[in-house]
């Protein structure tokens, strides 16, 4: 992919598109894939902060999957920050999936924060891998290298920008596509360090073929491979 100023949506290769907000377009099934939502984290950590998550991420989901026209939504592994929510918080997630069924087909895959109930009691039924346009989708929390490209979440990839800002990012490899976190608490897994390389490394995958693109609210935008990011990133470093 060449780097470009900005786009509404990046081709990423077998009918995957990154889509601004860090969602996942699949054409063969008209699916619409959002990871690591962790929604109810505020109350999960305590209750310290207001609880937002839960209807800002299902009116959100909604207006997406009405302009794509999406018939499937999945939800990629820790839809919930934890299973150990107030009776309220708990209350408000089953129905957001109540609703989210309502407007297409939904498909949930369990992640880590779901825990040994794979979230049953607030998620309803979920799996914990599917195929769909011959990508394996899963959470990532256990990786394995089958001969397929995988798409995953759980590694919450984003480019620092210095301090403590940092912008949400897809990873694109032939062997994998990583989806940034749908969480805003969550700096998330710089896609310059070494953890990073680690992690994708699990799947086969080299920067020098891992494509990054970031992704805000409006735009998606393309920086290139890791290795060339990587080689920017020194370049200005050393310009200073």
């Amino acid at each position: 992919m060449n780097a470009a100023p900005r786009a509404l949506s990046v081709a990423l290769g077998g009918g995957a598109h990154a889509l601004p907000g860090g969602l996942l377009w699949l054409e063969a099934s008209a699916s619409l894939v959002v990871a690591d939502l962790h929604l109810a984290y505020e109350d999960a950590i305590g209750g310290a902060l207001p609880l937002w998550s839960v209807e800002e991420s299902q009116a959100t989901l909604e207006r997406a999957c009405v302009a794509r026209g999406a018939r499937e939504l999945i939800l990629l592994g820790d839809v919930v920050h934890g299973m150990r929510i107030s009776e309220g918080a708990g209350d408000r997630v089953i129905a957001m999936m109540r609703a989210l069924r309502e407007c297409c087909t939904l498909t949930i895959v369990a992640g880590n924060h779901e825990g040994r109930t794979r979230g049953a009691a607030l998620l309803g039924d979920c799996v914990e891998e599917i195929e769909r346009g011959g990508m394996l989708l899963h959470h990532g929390d256990r990786p394995r290298l089958l001969g397929v490209r995988h798409v995953i979440g759980h590694l919450h990839p984003s480019i620092a920008l210095g301090g403590e800002r940092s912008v949400p990012a897809f990873l694109a490899a032939p062997e994998a596509i990583v989806l940034p976190a749908a969480n805003p608490y969550s700096r998330g897994l710089d896609v310059l360090a070494r953890e990073c390389r680690a992690a994708i490394a699990a799947y086969g995958a080299r920067v020098g073929s891992t494509d990054v693109i970031a992704a805000t609210e409006t735009h998606c935008y393309p920086f290139g491979s890791i290795a060339s990011l990587a080689r920017a990133a020194r370049a200005l470093r050393l310009a200073r």
